[in-house]
């Protein structure tokens, strides 16, 4: 696969491979595409929250942490298994 990168991009690239923090140019562009994945993933997860809201399926955020705080003294007192 040949990719022609934009200046700016291409030498921040080969200054990462320089500063040792890639071993090469196409291990930093990989880095970048799984990111721009895991940005895509997430920007999906959020979309999939805010229609679950819209939706009215949701906990209110008390509710959640008053469990959590009960389940946390249970553990501490040991009586819910560690």
């Amino acid at each position: 696969m040949h990719i022609e990168l934009p200046s700016d991009v291409s030498d921040v690239v080969k200054e990462l491979v320089l500063r040792g923090r890639f071993e090469s140019e196409m291990a930093a562009i990989a880095e970048g595409v799984r990111l721009l994945k895991s940005r895509e993933q997430l920007v999906a997860e959020v979309a999939k929250g805010l229609k679950q809201l819209d939706d009215g399926e949701w906990i209110d955020g008390d509710v959640v942490f008053g469990e959590l705080d009960r389940d946390i003294e249970a553990i501490e007192e040991g009586r819910l298994g560690a």
